[in-house]
């Protein structure tokens, strides 16, 4: 089976999005009408007597095999439509086309903005077996108690890099900036395209929580990371085969990514740096008008069968959010402790951006004027 590796869904994809157009949709209704003609109505189920799904995801997030046998089992076949961002996903949820969903798979970044505009409806767990996924994933900062939001499956934020070429061990983000400075590394780093990604480096090296930073903090630890653009070579999707090669030698990226690069360059390290970083979880959520409920607890009961579990975690190449699914994952999978973000990963240090409308601007414009300092 085909394995699919994602791009890391923590992070703000390029879109077509303005920043003016993205805060206009945290802060403002009208500008729902205005998007409906940018976001065409796909072709949807009809749910004519129930036994319809619909679910608006990322591509290629649910192996093929699961959905045919979900299909077996139920009757009903799952209506996929796909999107390249969040940013896409809460545009549509915030416009009529939206309406007719009845699933939906938001990043954990953004449950709380879409739960605060009325755009998702709480979750019956009394529908649903709950017991068997990995309590560290359950009642985090972004959705206490899981009101809105059940974890599908989760990444990091960490680095990848040559050893031979960085020439020292990366442990945390100073590391990590300080070693992009050397001569031999300097124009062959990656860094995100995420604003709270590229400056939660420099936050959290200085003691500061992404989640409360003030517009100040930012600010300033935006000028660190602007500094520092004159060493990177790109901020777009990375792509293995540039670390295998030696065109990237020092990235951030997720765990998946990593992997992918070391199956081809094993000196390869990945690691994530302390004091903190990145923990995206992407969800199931239920849209405010889900027109065909009792389908999407079916279905969702199927996805949370242990089984079906192992078998996504294998397809797309990120971890699902089963209790113990290390050991459950066949003996003969590669590399198998960086699926998990590596063999020590202390959930303790890791923590979700959550999207707040009075910082995210501060974010999107800081970001910009770091890219353009790199020229890029």
């Amino acid at each position: 089976m085909t394995r699919h590796l994602l791009l890391p869904q923590g992070s703000a994809k390029r879109t077509g999005f303005s920043r003016r157009s993205m805060l206009g949709l945290l802060g403002a209704a009208p500008a729902a009408l205005a998007i409906q003609s940018a976001f065409p109505g796909s072709a949807l189920a009809e749910s004519a007597g129930g036994g319809a799904l619909n679910v608006f995801s990322w591509p290629n997030y649910f192996s093929n095999d699961s959905l045919a046998e979900y299909a077996r089992k139920s009757g009903v076949t799952p209506n996929i439509t796909s999107y390249d961002s969040n940013e896409t996903l809460f545009a549509k949820l915030n416009s009529p086309a939206g309406a007719d969903f009845d699933l939906v798979i938001p990043s954990s970044s953004w449950i709380k903005q879409m739960a605060d505009r009325g755009l998702l409806q709480e979750i019956d767990h009394s529908r649903l077996n709950l017991a068997s996924l990995d309590q560290s994933l359950l009642n985090r900062d972004y959705d206490p108690g899981n009101k809105y939001s059940i974890p599908k499956d989760w990444g990091v934020l960490g680095v990848v890099y040559d050893p031979e070429a960085v020439g020292a061990e990366i442990k945390t983000w100073q590391d990590f900036l300080d070693a992009g400075a050397k001569p031999g590394v300097s124009g062959k780093v990656r860094l995100s395209d995420s604003g709270w990604e590229t400056i939660g480096m420099s936050l959290w090296t200085h003691g500061k929580d992404w989640n409360k930073a003030t517009e100040a903090e930012i600010r300033a630890a935006g000028e660190e990371i602007k500094a520092f653009a004159k060493h990177v070579k790109t901020f777009a999707g990375l792509d293995p085969n540039q670390l295998a090669n030696g065109a990237i030698v020092l990235a951030q990226t997720n765990q998946g990514t990593a992997r992918a690069a070391i199956a081809l360059n094993p000196k390869l390290k990945f690691v994530v740096p302390g004091p903190m970083s990145e923990l995206w979880v992407d969800n199931y959520a239920i849209p405010a008008k889900a027109p065909n409920l009792d389908q999407v607890y079916d279905f969702l009961a199927y996805q949370l069968e242990p089984e079906v579990q192992i078998s996504e975690t294998q397809y797309i190449g990120f971890p699902a959010a089963l209790a113990g699914l290390r050991d459950k994952l066949p003996a003969d999978t590669k590399n198998v402790d960086l699926i998990f973000g590596g063999k020590d990963l202390d959930f303790d240090k890791l923590t979700s951006f959550v999207v707040d409308p009075a910082t995210i601007g501060v974010y999107l414009e800081v970001q910009t004027e770091i890219q353009a300092a790199a020229g890029g």
